[in-house]
């Protein structure tokens, strides 16, 4: 016998036999690693109440040491620092929206660009590409906003501390940001 005659029959069984073994393969992968996908999980769960509970804490310091700063009195520096930093963050909120612009009008040209698909799996292909691009924006969005409102209350938070120096709530004490930075 030849090869040609045992292929057809040969070559069927050993595909559908590497795709099983491929398959069993996989799972046993996902079986593996699921343990550890479990305990990511729930010491990323864990990480939520800590890290709220710290920004809960910073605010309500920042509260405390802006009812002292006003207690004491203001003078015309104090506000001038304070419409600087209002600037500061005015100008970040610019730029901010102009990347988000920026990106959707990216996601609109290649929109628009985007040619017919001659098969579904080259159209659910385009389709979900487009779908993820769109969440790619709200991520980036959202991260830029929250890492700014994090970098606000921790500068003013800094900039009170100078401020009011013994004064302050947390003068000699690490912000809980610090902290969590660092772990």
């Amino acid at each position: 016998m030849n090869e040609m005659t045992l292929t057809p029959a040969l070559a069927e069984q050993t595909a559908a036999s590497r795709a099983a073994s491929g398959a069993v393969t996989a799972a046993a992968a996902v079986q593996k690693t699921a343990p550890a996908a479990r305990a990511g999980a729930v010491q990323d769960t864990l990480k939520m109440p800590v890290l709220l509970s710290g920004w809960a804490a910073r605010s309500a310091t920042n509260g405390i040491d802006t009812a002292r700063l006003f207690a004491f009195g203001m003078d015309l520096q104090t506000w001038s620092e304070l419409a600087q930093m209002q600037q500061a963050i005015v100008e970040r909120l610019t730029l901010q929206q102009q990347s988000w612009l920026q990106g959707w009008a990216a996601w609109n040209r290649e929109r628009a660009e985007i040619r017919g698909a001659n098969t579904v799996t080259k159209l659910v292909e385009q389709e979900f590409n487009l779908i993820a691009q769109i969440g790619q924006l709200l991520i980036d969005q959202t991260t830029n906003l929250v890492a700014l409102q994090e970098n606000i209350e921790v500068s003013y938070a800094y900039w009170l501390n100078q401020k009011l120096g013994a004064l302050s709530s947390t003068a000699g004490v690490q912000t809980p940001v610090a902290a969590v930075a660092r772990a």
